[in-house]
């Protein structure tokens, strides 16, 4: 082999170890990159939820803002026809009634529950046959198979947790003759209630009421469930 031979020879060693570091470089330069672009990804969704969230919770407190807003004007128009009416009249009609509806307003009752509760006293109910459910009854030692009940379409479900007769395994029927724990599960929310038989519950969705009616029936460990709607 000449000396041309071994140059060229040693020059084409040389490329392809410098084309092998370029190379390496360019791999490592790349991962780098796309790591990078991972990370400010995730770091670009999770502003853009939090973005998200945060305009949720100024909507909210906009919304609360404007009922609290109307709330007032309502409660102070209220009270400039009631005042417009005393001076007319020389009486103080609506003083008593108006120190209800403050208290209520600042218990936290909603105004929704205050104005269908009024629209029952002022409106005649034009209302359905009841219907009649049977439903069995829990106890700290037993779950029966018909626990719950639905009724209106799946609008309204209940349960109910009573106390055993003896607290034993062997009788696990719930003493009618103490308070029982009725949960009324709807609108997305659960509203829970300790009583003895009979029980009797009304429920007001806007122009609606349920009213229901919780007795003791004939099968043992088991309650009867009266209900109907009413259009206020």
């Amino acid at each position: 082999m000449d000396y041309y031979e071994t140059q060229k020879k040693y020059r084409n060693k040389s490329l392809k170890v410098f084309l092998n570091l370029f190379f390496k470089i360019i791999l490592v330069a790349a991962s780098i990159l796309i790591g990078w672009r991972i990370g400010a990804s995730d770091k670009d969704i999770l502003l853009l939820e939090n973005e998200k969230k945060l305009k949720s919770y100024e909507v909210s407190m906009l919304n609360l803002e404007e009922q609290i807003v109307s709330a007032k004007l309502k409660l102070k128009e209220a009270n400039r026809a009631l005042r417009e009416r005393n001076i007319i009249e020389g009486k103080n009609y609506g003083f008593e009634a108006k120190k209800v509806l403050a208290i209520a307003l600042a218990k936290g009752i909603s105004e929704d529950q205050i104005i269908n509760h009024i629209r029952l006293l002022t409106s005649k109910e034009k209302c359905r046959n009841l219907i009649s459910k049977e439903m069995s009854v829990s106890t700290e030692n037993f779950i029966p198979p018909n626990s719950f009940l639905t009724i209106l379409g799946g609008g309204l479900r209940l349960k109910a947790e009573g106390a055993s007769i003896d607290n034993s395994p062997d009788k696990p029927f719930f003493d009618p003759n103490k308070p029982i724990n009725v949960s009324f599960i709807y609108f997305g929310g659960t509203e829970t209630l300790k009583q003895k038989l009979p029980i009797n519950k009304k429920i007001y969705a806007g122009k609606f009421v349920i009213n229901l009616i919780i007795e003791k029936s004939n099968v043992r460990g088991s309650i009867i469930i009266r209900y109907n709607t009413c259009k206020l």
